[in-house]
């Protein structure tokens, strides 16, 4: 994933959690704002991991998996959190949950700049 795709600054990152549209599917969540930017953004959560080794590692997969799937969403920030217990998940399922609640909160998050 290209530096540029990271969500800058705990005021923006705050903003999509509280204004975005959520998404989930399985134990992924999604959280979606249209963004400032026609490159889609991401910061990710790993809350209940064991230590950093494993929130790390959590955050190098969602990294691996999000990367081919943001071209296909531009132009939104967004907040990817992976509960702990779900960090040792097969990579084929995290890459299949990351798409599917993509999808749906960037719908619902271009639906509602609509409204």
């Amino acid at each position: 994933m290209n530096p540029r795709h990271r969500l800058p600054g705990r005021r923006r990152i705050a903003a999509v959690r509280e204004a975005g549209t959520e998404a989930r599917s399985g134990a992924v969540r999604v959280r979606a704002l249209p963004g400032e930017s026609t490159v889609s953004r991401v910061a990710f959560a790993v809350p209940g991991a064991t230590g950093s080794v494993s929130r790390n590692r959590a955050r190098r997969r969602l990294r691996a998996a999000i990367a081919p799937i943001l071209v296909e969403h531009p132009g939104l920030d967004m907040v990817v959190s992976l509960p702990g217990r779900a960090t040792e998940m097969p990579f084929l399922t995290l890459r299949s949950a990351l798409s599917t609640a993509l999808t749906a909160a960037a719908r619902s998050s271009s639906q509602g700049a609509r409204t």
